[in-house]
């Protein structure tokens, strides 16, 4: 194999492209050619020395890649917390401002009392500004207690008028004795009913015969 063949087959050589005939004698060539041997050698260190390079650009392109990736989840990391952040401080401050109901304190709650007729009417107003209450009432079969629960919103562009001027309950009563009930039935009254009101940190009772004679 003359040394012009031999150079011009040696970059198939290198990467195995050579038929292992063609390889067989080639190496047979080198055994008996110092400078075709010494090219080969040089041809392999040029060529590791180019991949190594190569090989340098692309890890460097892949670790750009990955800090540009990196860099970009942690800004939609941080995007996404805030906005998640945001939502909910807006949340909770829209429900502590707005939909928020808790046991009214008994001294932020004004209550009159009025008789018209056979009826006695109690009404809850708040003694706070931007406030106004509601009701819950669980009547109790056993000796007809009234017990009612007293929450306290704050006000907002959706609260009804009525619930702004206060609250009201009222008690028809026949005679001191007898209780007029919703249903059209009536109730006789002992010293065992009565109305129950609950605030936040104290519960008051007051009889239904003492109510009927409030405002004597």
């Amino acid at each position: 194999m003359n040394h012009h063949v031999f150079k011009d087959l040696v970059p198939s050589y290198m990467e195995h492209l050579t038929s292992e005939e063609t390889t067989m004698q080639m190496e047979v060539h080198m055994e008996q050619c110092k400078d075709c041997r010494d090219y080969v050698h040089e041809m392999q260190e040029e060529w590791m020395s180019e991949n190594v390079h190569e090989q340098a650009k692309e890890d460097r392109k892949v670790d750009y890649f990955k800090k540009v990736r990196s860099k970009n989840r942690k800004k939609i990391l941080t995007i996404v917390t805030s906005l998640l952040s945001l939502f909910l401080i807006l949340t909770i401050s829209y429900y502590l401002l707005y939909i928020k109901m808790w046991i009214a304190d008994p001294n932020d709650v004004q209550t009159t009392i009025q008789t018209q007729g056979n009826s006695v009417t109690l009404t809850f107003t708040s003694k706070q500004d931007n406030r106004y209450l509601l009701l819950r009432k669980e009547q109790l079969n056993q000796d007809y207690t009234d017990n009612m629960i007293v929450y306290e919103m704050r006000e907002d562009l959706y609260t009804p008028e009525n619930l702004k001027d206060g609250i009201n309950i009222s008690y028809t009563f026949l005679d001191e004795n007898t209780l007029l009930l919703d249903n059209g039935k009536v109730k006789k009254l002992t010293a065992n009913e009565k109305l129950s009101i609950q605030y936040k940190d104290r519960t008051k009772e007051i009889s239904l015969i003492d109510l009927y004679h409030r405002n004597d």
